[in-house]
């Protein structure tokens, strides 16, 4: 693999200096990176942050982001079955038996995890995305708590300045079928973009078939100069079947099979097991212009959603209504130096009805237990940027974040009285600087202060056990970097080191009658270091069968170890980190050929990873190979794309998320074989 990797990097290499001489490109715009409130170039923001642009997260899937983002350095997110999303940012899926935890998420200035620290990162659809940015490592002075990092969402500021309606279907193996209709339209004080999407798919297993519709609306209300104001509507109705995790044995075998019954336990056929879950998101939030340096930005975001999951040994339900207001207000100068203070606070309640009650085949056997959770999430924040001189930027902030819950069991035994716990305040500073002594290369270095509090479901997993002793983990993390852009922009490097320490992590156990709960389990050392390079070549000159072309590679390697920790008896000091991959490699090529054809070719590699903490049993490495290939028509008058995709193109056996820890070694979720799709895009 390492011998293919560099033969294509020398050949694409020397292919790009070849032709770089007839290279009539204009300059490319340098990419403005809006995390910890920079806006400035890549080079200058003294953070590991790396993005996605609208073209590259539709080059491998018309409907999911997943292969965009696993072509991230430090970025692994995993797809144990259509729909059933998980995402890691530096860490391992310890906390995340299925969804995104320990990861905050904003879209634009909306908040979009919960009070309770979950993320439905499921819901988004593709589409209403214009870019991504990806803040690695703990990034609590401006996103408050958590030590997995943050992730910001563009959907406002890069629509078109006219109207757009655009037309997308696509269909292919296991059943799958996606349509999607955009409408966007920008007049003077008024933008508006309307996406509405379905999808859906019978999936590669048994039990594995997923159904989501989903319409979202953003609007930009321009009332003066001074004044903008977005609204942002968000419905979505999903529901995936769960076909449960196989031993080694039932893998080999038939890895298409679901979970099969056992003397103890039903199948999950039986069971009906699935996820359903419909979420109704409100948000409103305002920009206004005081003066020439001062600005505020204020948001208030409204979720409400119903939730079932029948599991093969319980079934719950849960309502959920979360609020959340953010506020900030900005003074920048330039004179007589670069200076730039930011402060402000986010706010966010939670009310929760959680229901749980055995599983008699995909109904509720109405022996149910009911508990009331309310969380409540508070942090202030501020944020000092100064640049003395052209080549140094200091960058300091901090948060002051408080967490508490209350707990109360209002139906069924065992009877409960309100519990309350309120974590200790925490303050979560960090500081960077970047120092450039040439306009191309840069070198930064911070350390920051990461801490998580237990979410909800970790409290309060679905068997409906109550785990009031967890603690919150925190740690303190420590990194150098250096960044490179040259050739015009047209050539990227970045590469960091960097080491966590995280103490008091929280992992997940599951008991013999399947059911999941969490514990504090001693201390990690995360050390990785992560590397990106991208090289850009486009408008190649009229007479060459190439006009473009873009390069994109990573590599991450992973040191992640247990220090302090035991299982009952049992020291797993100095075992690997559980689910971490040793080193992942990802490679992107993207080529468009003359008469409008065009080729995206996208490799990753997946190193070996444990599967529980003792270290005795590992998933495999692979190999994934994936391409889209298509034609755009030059037409005015209706453009039209025409692609295909070829997924698995070396029917790799393989599994995109393994439950682990798994009780019975049940840590195999097979991933699909080879297969295609293709569709059609259609511009009016």
């Amino acid at each position: 693999m390492k011998r293919t990797l560099l033969f294509i990097s020398i050949l694409t290499s020397s292919f790009c200096g070849a032709q770089e001489k007839k290279d009539s490109t204009k300059v490319l715009d340098q990419i403005t990176i809006k995390g910890y409130e920079s806006n400035a170039s890549l080079l200058k923001v003294p953070a590991s942050i790396s993005t996605i642009n609208k073209t590259s997260l539709s080059s491998t899937s018309n409907y999911s982001l997943l292969p965009a983002i696993n072509n991230i350095t430090g970025v692994k997110m995993e797809e144990r079955s259509p729909g059933s999303y998980r995402l890691s940012i530096r860490g391992s899926l310890l906390r995340s038996p299925f969804g995104v935890r320990n990861v905050k998420i904003y879209y634009d200035d909306f908040i979009l995890t919960d009070a309770g620290g979950n993320t439905y990162f499921n819901l988004l659809d593709i589409h209403s995305i214009n870019s991504m940015e990806l803040i690695k490592g703990p990034a609590g002075s401006l996103y408050g708590a958590g030590t997995g990092g943050a992730v910001l969402l563009n959907g406002f500021s890069t629509w078109k300045d006219s109207s757009a309606l655009t037309v997308r279907l696509n269909g292919g193996s296991f059943g799958t079928f996606n349509e999607s209709v955009q409408y966007q339209q920008n007049k003077k004080g008024l933008s508006l973009n309307l996406v509405q999407g379905h999808f859906q798919s019978k999936g590669y297993r048994v039990q594995s078939g997923m159904r989501k519709d989903y319409i979202q609306l953003n609007t930009r209300v321009k009332s003066s100069d001074n004044s903008s104001t977005d609204f942002l509507l968000l419905y979505a109705d999903l529901n995936y079947q769960t076909p449960g995790g196989l031993t080694l044995a039932q893998y080999t075998a038939n890895p298409r099979q679901a979970r099969p019954a056992t003397p103890t336990l039903p199948s999950v056929v039986d069971q009906k097991t699935a996820i359903f879950n419909k979420t109704a998101l409100i948000g409103v939030s305002n920009t206004y212009n005081i003066s020439k340096n001062w600005k505020t930005v204020s948001s208030i975001t409204n979720s409400l959603t119903w939730f079932k999951n029948p599991f093969i040994t319980n079934f719950e339900k849960r309502k959920e209504i979360n609020l959340g207001l953010r506020s900030k207000i900005v003074y920048e100068n330039s004179l007589p130096i670069s200076f730039q203070w930011v402060t402000g606070f986010e706010v966010q309640k939670g009310d929760y009805t959680i229901d749980s009650s055995g599983n008699a085949k995909g109904v509720s056997d109405g022996k149910t237990v009911t508990d009331v959770v309310v969380a409540q999430q508070r942090f202030a924040f501020t944020q000092l940027n100064i640049q003395p001189v052209k080549y140094f930027l200091l960058q300091a902030g901090l948060s002051m974040n408080r967490f508490n819950y209350s707990i109360q069991r209002t139906l069924g035994l065992p009877t409960r009285g309100k519990q309350t716990l309120d974590f200790n305040r925490q303050v979560l500073p960090r500081v960077a600087a970047v120092v450039m002594p040439i306009e191309s290369i840069s070198f930064f270095s911070q350390i920051s202060k990461g801490y998580s509090s237990p979410s909800i479901a970790e409290i309060r997993p679905s068997a409906g056990g109550v785990y009031t002793g967890l603690q919150a983990e925190y740690g303190w993390n420590k990194e150098l970097g250096v960044k490179m852009s040259a050739l015009r922009n047209k050539l990227y490097f970045t590469a960091t080191v960097f080491q966590f320490d995280l103490r008091d992590a929280i992992v997940r156990r599951v008991n013999s009658a399947g059911a999941e709960y969490f514990m504090n389990q001693g201390d990690v050392k995360q050390k990785g270091i992560e590397i990106e390079y991208r090289y850009t070549m486009a408008n190649l000159p009229k007479n060459s069968f190439i006009r473009s072309l873009g390069w994109a590679q990573s590599l991450t390697i992973n040191d992640y170890r247990f220090i302090n920790y035991k299982n009952n008896l049992t020291s797993f000091a100095g075992n690997k980190l559980t689910g971490v991959p040793d080193k992942m490699v990802a490679s992107n090529l993207s080529i468009d050929f003359v008469k409008g054809f065009y080729l995206n070719l996208q490799f990753n590699y997946v190193g070996k990873s444990p599967l529980n903490d003792a270290n005795t049993v590992y998933g495999n490495a692979y190999r994934l190979w994936q391409s889209r290939c298509g034609w755009k028509s030059n037409s005015r008058k209706l453009p039209v794309e025409l692609f295909f995709l070829l997924d698995n193109i070396g029917n790799e056996k393989y599994s995109l998320g393994y439950d682990i820890n798994a009780f019975g070694n049940r840590f195999y979720n097979a991933s699909p074989t080879r297969n295609v799709q293709g569709g059609v895009v259609i511009n009016l």
